[in-house]
């Protein structure tokens, strides 16, 4: 066999097993991705609208992030696929005039969920979530101070339980972790990802343009999820910090009528 026969099936295979490697990380960047979204919904629940928007988005089969390009894009195919001139599916007028609807929609809005909510409002949504959950867990934590207090402790032991659970800064962390530590454990996740999308792209053979495509429409939509997780993030770190201001004071004082109590 030629040796040039030789070299184009060895390009074939390896075209075959790169292309493989592109599908493989595109599809567990997808996955990251989506949870970086689920993250940030639970941080945020988002207004009625935001959920009729969420909803537009999804008959169109795109993200949040899509630009005014990409929704006229998919609003293009969508429509062919349902009008009912053309389309066998049963729903097809139903879902034509859901694809039309949202279309609409997010042409006023622009460019979608992302533009509806101001810093403003997402700090004070989730110095609120915070404030929330502070309380729940200081009531926990006090319930579980009397209840031990009840089955007999010494004087000093009492103390040094009355002085834990004045530790509200301890407190506050648990809050934090329990509202963005999975944010951050994602972010991490996909920041290694990505370092992964890059290094394969830099060694794709500069004549495979699919996969080159791939390879950066990749790197393209986890960089943008990344500045949507980061941007939450930046909101958390202030909502924080409003939040303990809040608590500081209303702490410091229980904390003297408590010492009070057993000396």
């Amino acid at each position: 066999m030629a040796f040039s026969a030789i070299k184009s099936i060895g390009l074939m295979f390896g075209r075959g097993n790169v292309e493989k490697k592109s599908r493989a990380l595109s599809r567990k960047a997808t996955a990251l991705e989506e949870g970086i979204d689920k993250e940030i919904e639970y941080i945020f629940p988002g207004s009625e609208d935001d959920k009729d928007i969420k909803k537009y988005f999804s008959a169109l089969g795109i993200k949040p992030t899509s630009d005014k390009t990409k929704i006229r894009s998919a609003y293009i195919s969508r429509a062919k696929e349902y009008h009912p001139d053309i389309s066998r599916e049963e729903n097809a007028e139903e879902m034509m005039k859901l694809v039309n609807e949202a279309y609409s929609a997010l042409s006023e809005k622009s460019l979608g969920v992302d533009n509806l909510r101001d810093e403003k409002k997402s700090v004070a949504a989730m110095e609120k979530l915070a404030l929330e959950l502070y309380v729940k867990l200081r009531n926990s934590d006090y319930d579980k101070m009397v209840g031990i207090a009840r089955r007999g402790v010494t004087k000093q032991e009492f103390s040094a339980i009355v002085a834990d659970f004045c530790d509200w800064n301890k407190r506050f962390s648990r809050v934090e972790k329990a509202i963005t530590g999975r944010l951050d454990k994602r972010l991490k996740a996909l920041e290694r990802h990505k370092q992964k999308c890059v290094g394969f792209e830099q060694k794709i053979s500069r004549d495979n343009l699919d996969a080159m495509a791939s390879a950066n429409r990749c790197i393209s939509g986890i960089n943008e999820s990344l500045r949507k997780g980061y941007t939450v993030r930046s909101y958390a770190d202030i909502a924080f910090a409003n939040a303990r201001e809040r608590i500081m004071p209303i702490e410091q004082k229980q904390k003297e009528i408590l010492y009070k109590s057993i000396r």
